[in-house]
Protein backbone atom coordinates (compact mmCIF):
# COMPACT_ATOMS: atom_id res chain seq x y z
CA UNK A 1 0.00 0.00 0.00
CA UNK A 2 1.48 3.33 -1.04
CA UNK A 3 1.64 6.13 1.50
CA UNK A 4 1.44 9.69 0.20
CA UNK A 5 3.38 12.59 1.63
CA UNK A 6 3.36 16.29 1.02
CA UNK A 7 6.02 18.87 1.72
CA UNK A 8 5.44 22.06 3.67
CA UNK A 9 8.40 24.15 4.75
CA UNK A 10 10.75 21.17 4.38
CA UNK A 11 8.73 19.09 6.85
CA UNK A 12 7.26 15.70 5.97
CA UNK A 13 3.75 15.25 7.28
CA UNK A 14 1.93 11.94 7.02
CA UNK A 15 -0.98 12.13 4.61
CA UNK A 16 -2.92 8.96 3.80
CA UNK A 17 -4.03 9.13 0.18
CA UNK A 18 -7.34 7.29 0.52
CA UNK A 19 -9.91 6.04 3.00
CA UNK A 20 -8.39 2.54 3.08
CA UNK A 21 -5.06 3.95 4.28
CA UNK A 22 -6.86 5.94 6.99
CA UNK A 23 -8.70 2.84 8.18
CA UNK A 24 -5.48 0.78 8.10
CA UNK A 25 -3.68 3.45 10.13
CA UNK A 26 -6.57 3.59 12.61
CA UNK A 27 -6.64 -0.20 12.96
CA UNK A 28 -2.90 -0.37 13.64
CA UNK A 29 -3.20 2.06 16.51
CA UNK A 30 -6.65 1.12 17.77
CA UNK A 31 -5.28 -0.62 20.89
CA UNK A 32 -3.46 2.57 21.84
CA UNK A 33 -6.64 4.50 21.15
CA UNK A 34 -8.55 2.37 23.64
CA UNK A 35 -5.88 3.04 26.27
CA UNK A 36 -6.22 6.76 25.62
CA UNK A 37 -10.00 6.42 25.87
CA UNK A 38 -9.65 4.67 29.25
CA UNK A 39 -7.31 7.43 30.38
CA UNK A 40 -9.87 10.06 29.36
CA UNK A 41 -12.62 8.14 31.15
CA UNK A 42 -10.51 8.03 34.32
CA UNK A 43 -9.80 11.75 33.92
CA UNK A 44 -13.54 12.26 34.24
CA UNK A 45 -13.27 10.89 37.79
CA UNK A 46 -11.26 14.03 38.67
CA UNK A 47 -14.52 15.93 38.58
CA UNK A 48 -16.28 13.32 40.70
CA UNK A 49 -13.47 13.42 43.29
CA UNK A 50 -13.51 17.22 43.39
CA UNK A 51 -17.25 17.18 44.08
CA UNK A 52 -16.96 14.42 46.70
CA UNK A 53 -14.14 16.31 48.44
CA UNK A 54 -16.26 19.49 48.30
CA UNK A 55 -13.59 21.27 46.22
CA UNK A 56 -16.14 23.21 44.16
CA UNK A 57 -13.54 25.88 43.33
CA UNK A 58 -11.72 23.25 41.22
CA UNK A 59 -14.86 22.30 39.27
CA UNK A 60 -14.58 24.88 36.50
CA UNK A 61 -16.31 25.08 33.14
CA UNK A 62 -12.99 24.17 31.55
CA UNK A 63 -12.61 21.10 33.73
CA UNK A 64 -16.16 19.81 33.25
CA UNK A 65 -16.33 20.43 29.48
CA UNK A 66 -12.86 19.02 28.82
CA UNK A 67 -13.29 15.91 30.95
CA UNK A 68 -16.86 15.21 29.85
CA UNK A 69 -16.32 15.56 26.09
CA UNK A 70 -12.85 14.05 25.63
CA UNK A 71 -14.00 10.49 26.40
CA UNK A 72 -16.94 11.00 24.05
CA UNK A 73 -14.73 12.13 21.15
CA UNK A 74 -12.25 9.30 21.78
CA UNK A 75 -15.05 6.75 21.83
CA UNK A 76 -16.59 8.14 18.63
CA UNK A 77 -13.23 7.96 16.90
CA UNK A 78 -12.66 4.37 18.00
CA UNK A 79 -16.14 3.26 16.96
CA UNK A 80 -15.88 4.84 13.50
CA UNK A 81 -12.42 4.07 12.08
CA UNK A 82 -12.87 5.98 8.84
CA UNK A 83 -13.62 9.17 10.74
CA UNK A 84 -10.77 11.33 11.83
CA UNK A 85 -7.38 11.60 10.39
CA UNK A 86 -3.81 11.51 11.43
CA UNK A 87 -4.43 14.79 13.24
CA UNK A 88 -6.24 12.80 15.95
CA UNK A 89 -3.15 10.67 16.57
CA UNK A 90 -1.02 13.83 16.73
CA UNK A 91 -3.46 15.62 19.04
CA UNK A 92 -4.10 12.72 21.38
CA UNK A 93 -0.40 11.85 21.46
CA UNK A 94 0.52 15.38 22.53
CA UNK A 95 -2.31 15.32 25.05
CA UNK A 96 -1.09 12.04 26.57
CA UNK A 97 2.42 13.46 27.06
CA UNK A 98 1.10 16.63 28.69
CA UNK A 99 -1.22 14.65 30.96
CA UNK A 100 1.79 12.60 32.07
CA UNK A 101 3.47 15.79 33.29
CA UNK A 102 0.20 17.00 34.80
CA UNK A 103 -0.32 13.83 36.84
CA UNK A 104 3.35 13.82 37.85
CA UNK A 105 2.73 17.31 39.23
CA UNK A 106 -0.43 16.14 41.04
CA UNK A 107 1.42 13.13 42.46
CA UNK A 108 4.31 15.22 43.72
CA UNK A 109 1.99 17.85 45.22
CA UNK A 110 0.10 15.08 47.05
CA UNK A 111 3.32 14.25 48.91
CA UNK A 112 2.80 17.32 51.08
CA UNK A 113 3.87 20.92 51.59
CA UNK A 114 7.57 20.04 51.68
CA UNK A 115 7.32 19.43 47.89
CA UNK A 116 6.06 22.96 47.14
CA UNK A 117 9.54 24.31 46.42
CA UNK A 118 9.92 21.69 43.65
CA UNK A 119 6.60 22.49 41.99
CA UNK A 120 7.49 25.85 40.43
CA UNK A 121 6.59 24.50 36.99
CA UNK A 122 2.79 24.32 37.45
CA UNK A 123 2.04 27.27 35.14
CA UNK A 124 4.12 25.67 32.39
CA UNK A 125 1.70 22.74 32.24
CA UNK A 126 -1.08 25.13 31.26
CA UNK A 127 1.23 26.81 28.74
CA UNK A 128 1.99 23.38 27.25
CA UNK A 129 -1.73 22.68 26.99
CA UNK A 130 -2.31 25.98 25.18
CA UNK A 131 0.58 25.28 22.79
CA UNK A 132 -0.74 21.75 22.22
CA UNK A 133 -4.17 23.03 21.15
CA UNK A 134 -2.62 25.68 18.91
CA UNK A 135 -0.36 23.10 17.21
CA UNK A 136 -3.33 20.76 16.80
CA UNK A 137 -5.43 23.47 15.13
CA UNK A 138 -2.59 24.49 12.81
CA UNK A 139 -1.84 20.86 11.91
CA UNK A 140 -5.51 20.14 11.27
CA UNK A 141 -5.87 23.33 9.19
CA UNK A 142 -2.89 22.37 7.04
CA UNK A 143 -4.50 18.98 6.41
CA UNK A 144 -7.76 20.64 5.36
CA UNK A 145 -6.12 23.29 3.21
CA UNK A 146 -3.94 20.92 1.23
CA UNK A 147 -6.67 18.30 0.78
CA UNK A 148 -5.03 15.66 2.95
CA UNK A 149 -7.99 15.70 5.35
CA UNK A 150 -11.61 16.15 4.38
CA UNK A 151 -13.55 18.46 6.70
CA UNK A 152 -16.67 16.44 7.46
CA UNK A 153 -19.18 17.06 10.24
CA UNK A 154 -17.11 15.32 12.90
CA UNK A 155 -13.87 17.01 11.85
CA UNK A 156 -15.53 20.43 11.97
CA UNK A 157 -17.01 19.55 15.37
CA UNK A 158 -13.56 18.59 16.67
CA UNK A 159 -12.02 21.74 15.19
CA UNK A 160 -14.64 23.89 16.96
CA UNK A 161 -14.22 21.90 20.20
CA UNK A 162 -10.43 22.28 20.18
CA UNK A 163 -10.80 26.00 19.41
CA UNK A 164 -13.16 26.29 22.38
CA UNK A 165 -10.68 24.39 24.57
CA UNK A 166 -7.92 26.76 23.48
CA UNK A 167 -10.02 29.77 24.55
CA UNK A 168 -10.92 28.14 27.88
CA UNK A 169 -7.27 27.27 28.61
CA UNK A 170 -6.11 30.79 27.74
CA UNK A 171 -8.76 32.23 30.09
CA UNK A 172 -7.71 29.76 32.80
CA UNK A 173 -4.07 30.79 32.38
CA UNK A 174 -4.98 34.48 32.65
CA UNK A 175 -6.97 33.81 35.85
CA UNK A 176 -4.10 31.90 37.45
CA UNK A 177 -1.48 34.59 36.83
Amino acid sequence: MKVSHFMLNNTDLYCPSNIEEKVLFSQRFQHLGWLIFLNKAFDLFDTVFFVLRKKQNQVTTLHVVHHALMPLFCWLGLRNLHFGGFYLAVGLGMNAVIHTFMYLYYGLSALGPNMTKYLWWKKYITILQIVQFAIFLVYMSIGFLNGCEQPGKMEITIFVFVSFMLVLFINFYKQCK
